[in-house]
């Protein structure tokens, strides 16, 4: 007995890497041409970090979809560049709490309507509706999925 294949371009899952793929070098190109050498997956950690200030690294992880080798290696690396700072935690000796610095600071705030400008352009055509009716299906499967590795 043969299994017949869809064609993979009429795969969702396809279409929704394609996407982040896509998404991914179009806003790298758009850092790149404001003169600023992040990448989305480092400015990710950065916009995190300055939403939850005081987070520690493995909350950074889980609220990022990262694992701790990855959120280690991207917060060395912005601290290196003096974008954020680590400070021990007073309840966990072996925990530290990530802070942006006054240069993360201002960096956030420079790339911040690069990011928006990326959204407006990529989301553009789509209603507002419309928009409200992807994130909802979205939700929906991501659900479904964690439900499958629970």
């Amino acid at each position: 007995m043969k299994i017949e294949l869809f064609p993979l371009n009429e795969s969702l899952a396809f279409w929704v890497y394609r996407t982040h793929i896509q998404s991914v070098a179009v806003l790298r190109r758009a850092f790149h041409a404001a003169g600023y050498d992040l990448t989305p997956e480092q400015w990710g950690v950065l916009a995190r970090v300055g939403q939850h200030e005081g987070m520690n690294q493995s909350q950074l992880g889980k609220e990022t979809l990262k694992d701790r080798h990855n959120v280690t290696r991207i917060v060395r690396l912005l601290e290196k560049r003096g974008y954020i700072e680590r400070r021990p935690d007073n309840a966990d000796r072996r925990a530290y709490r990530l802070f942006l610095t006054e240069s993360g600071t201002i960096i956030q705030s420079e790339l911040t309507p690069v990011v928006l400008n990326h959204l407006k352009e990529m989301f553009s055509g789509l209603s507002c509706q419309d928009l409200r009716t992807l994130l909802r299906i979205f939700k929906h499967v991501v659900s479904k999925l964690e439900k499958s590795l629970a």
